[in-house]
């Protein structure tokens, strides 16, 4: 398999994920005067659909990146892809179940789960590529692989955090996990890689 049509076919993933992330919104069927109240019951919809979508999109962004280094792809390698593909194409759901039940452990268990698993696979997606490198366009060395580690277990702790305090504390968990959000799009401006403590540098 070529690397564009992986590609190609990557992101046509990511962008039918992040429609279906919307289409739980809908308009209210209430009278004209009920309107009001009925779209202040849509704001944990819109927010876990705003949070989602970001998520999402740096997920893409990720790949996107991850695409530079990419010279050619084997087998392994398209599999771990799809199977990162597999766990972003879950994220409406989690992130449906959030909006109709914010405060219930379970949805927010789900959601972390989801994230947990996606941020694990594209990990392995890196090692990859660190033991072919004669897939790559650069190598991806050993040191590279030790200085993002500290950052997945940072992120999928503070994740496991959210996971277990969602019984009590729901609120709690929607702020880690905007948190965390908000932490990895600041690293991605500023770094080709949020997890790189090293990496500096423009995207081509």
């Amino acid at each position: 398999m070529r690397k564009d049509r992986l590609e190609m076919f990557s992101d046509g993933v990511f962008a039918i994920v992040i429609t279906l992330l919307i289409l739980d919104i809908r308009i209210p069927d209430v009278r004209a005067s009920e309107i009001g109240p009925a779209l202040y019951h849509l704001l944990p919809r819109v927010f876990t659909y705003v949070m989602s979508f970001f998520v999402v999109a740096l997920y893409w962004l990720g790949h996107h990146r991850m695409s530079h280094l990419v010279r050619s792809v084997d087998g392994p390698f398209v599999w771990l892809n799809m199977l990162w593909l597999l766990f972003v194409s879950v994220i409406p759901f989690p992130t449906a179940l959030l909006g109709r039940y914010p405060l219930e452990h379970i949805p927010i268990a789900v959601y972390g789960v989801d994230l947990i698993l996606a941020n694990i696979t594209g990990f392995f997606v890196t090692l990859r590529l660190k033991d072919r490198p004669d897939l790559t366009t650069e190598p991806v060395g050993g040191s590279h692989i030790r200085s993002i580690i500290p950052a997945y277990i940072v992120t999928n702790g503070a994740y496991l955090i959210a996971i277990f305090i969602g019984g009590v504390l729901p609120i709690g968990s929607y702020a880690i996990y905007a948190g965390v959000l908000i932490w990895l799009a600041i690293r991605y401006s500023r770094s080709p890689h949020p997890f790189h403590r090293g990496a500096r540098g423009k995207e081509n």
